[in-house]
């Protein structure tokens, strides 16, 4: 029952997420651990609720229209200590009318029901950063900004 339940709130909070809603956070520890590939302006690691919700809104910004759709869930452990496997693909509409697609997924480890780690894997990192040069070539400057990393 417990894997069940873990598997339809994470459903719901990718469902969330296409809708650039960012309840996710409200979840997250405050000492949360997020990573995300490349060297952009969407790469790094941050170390902190408050800087994962402006990377958070900064992927929306950068990537307006991002939508996830969830092919697979995952879950193992007990409440102290799970880890949640989300399999996704994804895909926005960018400033020239180009379509970003990529598939990828996430690795969440959730420790009494808040969410401690958050790591991202692509599955095209150049997909992405592609994605962004062609927003930074249509105007939208924050495509190009230095990465959102905690000190």
């Amino acid at each position: 029952m417990y894997r069940w339940f873990v598997r339809r709130n994470v459903r719901a909070a990718f469902s969330a997420l296409s809708r650039g809603e960012m309840s996710l956070i409200d979840n997250m520890a405050p000492d949360v651990h997020h990573t995300f590939p490349g060297r952009g302006a969407l790469g790094g690691e941050r170390s902190t609720r408050e800087d994962v919700t402006a990377w958070l809104a900064r992927l929306y910004r950068v990537l307006p229209g991002l939508e996830f759709r969830v092919r697979a869930v995952a879950v193992d452990g007990w409440p102290w200590h799970t880890t949640v496997g989300v399999e996704w693909t994804n895909e926005a509409t960018l400033l020239d009318g180009s379509r970003y697609t990529n598939t990828g997924s996430h690795v969440l480890t959730l420790r009494n029901g808040r969410i401690t780690a958050f790591h991202a894997y692509l599955g095209d990192v150049q997909s992405i950063d592609e994605a962004l040069a062609h927003q930074a070539a249509g105007g939208l400057t924050e495509a190009t900004a230095p990465a959102i990393v905690s000190a």
